[in-house]
């Protein structure tokens, strides 16, 4: 946890190379703070800046979902998924203000949030360590005018994680029953002969799936092919979501 404070929002591989073999350690509680402190050093950072944060994503969901695990390291990765997407994934956590002075007020909150062993309500405490991303220009009459910003950087650098995507039950087609036409038999009393009649089998036409998958794979593929190089700059609008390492190119 201490690892994590320290760390946060810097996406530090050596911090992250500490934490990994954590996350597999046999005592519940090391694991439940080395998934919390892993989230607090890569929130808002992505594939391009640090490609840890796809493990750790997969891990998260992995903790959650799986029915053997124990309920410190759930509740761990739920924290952990909670950090690492917070505000909408518009919102750093750090200790200082942009001027680099000490906030006080995020300090106290970091303190108490680590104190949910005890009360894990105490938790939500941590928002207090939260700052939005934003670059918000205004003019003298502090409104905020129409215009663009250059970013000077790739637009998959900084750009939001892809959402999650939902697991869809395969839905298992129905089996089409066989319809048997028989012909009504005669029965009349005093007759003990059954005529014999022809059995028809009458089946429903298959829907055409394998068709449409196929159709569907070749549309991806041509997609796919047309996609154009990335650009090296981008135009955000006013106001934008501008992280603080994208300062720099701004």
């Amino acid at each position: 946890m201490a690892l994590g404070i320290a760390c946060a929002g810097t996406g530090l591989k050596e911090a992250i190379a500490l934490l990994d073999p954590m996350t597999n350690d046999p005592v519940n509680f090391v694991r439940q703070g080395a998934l919390i402190a892993s989230a607090m050093i890569l929130i808002q950072h992505t594939e391009q800046t640090c490609p840890k944060v796809k493990d750790f994503r997969a891990l998260y969901a992995k903790v959650i979902v799986d029915k053997h695990e124990d309920v410190m390291a759930k509740f761990g990765a739920i924290l952990a998924q909670g950090i690492i997407d917070a505000g909408g994934r518009n919102v750093t956590l750090t200790l200082q203000s942009r001027t680099g002075h000490t906030n006080m007020l995020a300090v106290v909150g970091v303190l108490v949030a680590t104190q949910y062993w005890y009360w894990f309500p105490l938790a939500h405490c941590l928002a207090l360590a939260f700052t939005p991303t934003c670059l918000i220009a205004l003019n003298s009459q502090l409104k905020m005018p129409k215009l663009e910003v250059r970013s000077n950087a790739r637009p998959s650098l900084y750009a939001y994680p892809p959402p999650l995507e939902e697991k869809r039950r395969e839905e298992r087609e129905k089996v089409t029953t066989a319809v048997l036409s028989i012909a009504a038999r005669a029965r009349r009393r005093g007759v003990s002969k059954v005529t014999d009649t022809n059995e028809k089998m009458e089946v429903d036409e298959v829907k055409e799936d394998e068709k449409d998958k196929e159709k569907k794979e070749k549309e991806e593929k041509e997609k796919k092919e047309e996609k154009k190089p990335e650009p090296p700059f981008e135009i955000l609008q006013n106001p934008a979501r501008v992280m603080k390492s994208q300062l720099k190119v701004i």
